[in-house]
């Protein structure tokens, strides 16, 4: 199943990630203030959310958030 998630990574995403990220998911919006960066549409399966975590943490990056945006429409069920 494939969900979108919001990524937050402390400092700059380091250019390799940033490059894996478009080469395996398209043009993807990132934006970064120096201190924190966002990746706020990824549209992606959990192996391939898995794969891009994975990437960020073997270049010693800092995932601050990693948030599934439920779909438009949809309701969002919590634990009772």
């Amino acid at each position: 199943m494939e969900l979108t998630y919001r990524l937050e990574v402390r400092g700059p995403l380091p250019h390799l990630a940033r490059d894996e990220i478009r080469r395996r998911f398209g043009e993807v919006e990132v934006r970064s203030d120096g201190e924190l960066t966002v990746v706020p549409g990824l549209s992606a399966d959990q192996s391939a959310l898995r794969a891009v975590l994975s990437l960020l943490w073997d270049l010693g990056s800092e995932v601050r958030l990693v948030e599934a945006i439920p779909p438009p429409g949809s309701k969002q069920q919590g634990i009772q």
